[in-house]
Order: C-alpha cells, then structure tokens, then sequence
C-alpha cells in the first residue's frame, strides 16, 4: 500500500518542482532583465597633455621711482623743503624731455619724529620728517643716466626702484601661448605614438596665463658724492620672460 501511495505522490512532485523552478526562472529572470536594462557605461576621461611656452623679450619701458627725505624742526620747514626739491626735479626732468603724463607722484608723507630720554623713559617731541616719492617712465634708455642726475642735482636723495617693464605684453604673450600649443600638440602625438594610443578630435584647449615680474635694477649709490663727482650710473635692461601653461584635451577612439 505505501509503496503505491509513493509510486503516485512521486510525479506529483515532480511536477511542484518544475512549476517551483520556472516561476523562479521568470521571476528573476524579469528582475535581471530590468537591471541590465539600468546599467549605463560612463564616458572615458579625455587624454590630456601639458606645456609651457616661454618667450624672451627686451623690455621698452623705464619705470624709476625717486624718493626725497627732508628733516626739520617745523612741518612748514620739511613740507617747503621737499616741495621744493619735488618742483625742481620735475622742471629737470621736462627739460630732458619726459613728459608730464609719465611723470606721477606716488607717494607723499610728514611724520613727527620723537627720541625717548634714557632715565625718565619719556619721548619728546624734536622735529617733523616730510617724503615724497615720484615715478617717472622713458621709452628712452638712454637718458636712464640723465633722469637720475637731473633728479640728484635737484636734492633728490634716493632711487627706491628702478624697474624696467613691458607697457603693451599682448603680442609677447601670443607668441607664448602658440609655442606651448604647438609643444603640447607634439608631445601628445609623440606619447601616441610611442603607445598605440588612437586619439579623437581635440575637444578643449586651456591656457592659463603666468604674470610676469619686471625686471628690477638695484641702484645702490651715495647720490650725494656721485653728483658732485660728476659720474653716471651704468644701466642695462636686460631681458624679460613671459611664460603662458597650455592643457590640451583629446578624446580616446
């Protein structure tokens, strides 16, 4: 009787299980279906190359700032003392034929001047000190020598800087940036190349600009002994670097 029982039950099971697995096979397979239907494949990050062009250029501008200190017991006394000064060096320096736009004062200042009294510890008030500056710019070097001895000769006593700039550096900085995209446009061909790597169209150029520093001259003299020996200061421009950092972006076929 059991073995009957066992004989029939056994197709029924059978049966369970294979309706049990298809409807698994359908469910997930639903499932799995919908997932890869999800899936999105994100894009390459494009191949990239860096380079620098840099461009040597000979300055075409003088820019000099003279400086005058005057002491005195009265600001009315330091401030005649240095307008004075100031007037004469600008009537020099029209005469050597600079003009008056490219003459500016940048700086003037009166500041009392105290000493401190060593047993009491007390400051006492014992004159005033006045300071202008002036910043002239010449296009012509050669009366670099002639500017900073008109400006002596007039009582200025300092040279606080002596620069020497580019007025207009836009066609400087064209040539820059050409040299660093033609330099980074070999250099991603080479890497190419020597890869097997298949580049695609160039889809972004960057370039990024690098400010550049004039070109500074140190003037150290005792203005004073120099004028009154007659002598003029050796002066030469040198020469100015301007640098422009390209970024070339390709895509990868």
């Amino acid at each position: 009787m059991r073995k009957t029982i066992k004989r029939l039950l056994k197709p029924v099971i059978i049966i369970l299980v294979i309706f049990l697995a298809t409807m698994g096979i359908l469910k997930y397979g639903s499932s799995l279906t919908w997932s890869l239907r999800s899936v999105t494949i994100p894009k390459e990050d494009p191949f990239q190359v860096d380079a620098q062009g840099e461009v040597y250029i000979q300055p075409d501008t003088a820019e000099i700032t003279l400086g005058i200190e005057k002491e005195g017991k009265t600001v009315a006394y330091v401030q005649e003392a240095v307008n004075k000064v100031n007037s004469e060096m600008i009537k020099n320096l029209k005469e050597l034929g600079v003009k008056e736009e490219k003459i500016k004062t940048t700086r003037y200042s009166i500041s009392p001047r105290y000493e401190w009294e060593r047993n009491s510890g007390k400051r006492f008030l014992v004159g005033y000190e006045a300071s202008a500056s002036i910043t002239v710019k010449t296009n012509d070097f050669e009366k670099l020598n002639q500017i900073i001895d008109k400006a002596t000769s007039a009582g200025a006593n300092q040279v606080d800087s002596l620069n020497f700039i580019l007025e207009d550096e836009d066609e400087a900085r064209a040539q820059a940036r050409d040299i660093a995209i033609n330099k980074a446009r070999e250099k991603a061909e080479a890497i190419a190349k020597i890869s097997g790597l298949d580049l695609g169209k160039l889809i972004n150029v960057s370039v990024f600009d690098t400010d550049y520093s004039p070109v500074p001259r140190l003037y150290n003299l005792d203005m004073e002994e120099k004028s009154m020996a007659g002598g003029g200061a050796q002066i030469e421009a040198g020469e100015t670097k301007i640098t422009v950092n390209v970024t070339l972006s390709y895509e990868i076929k």
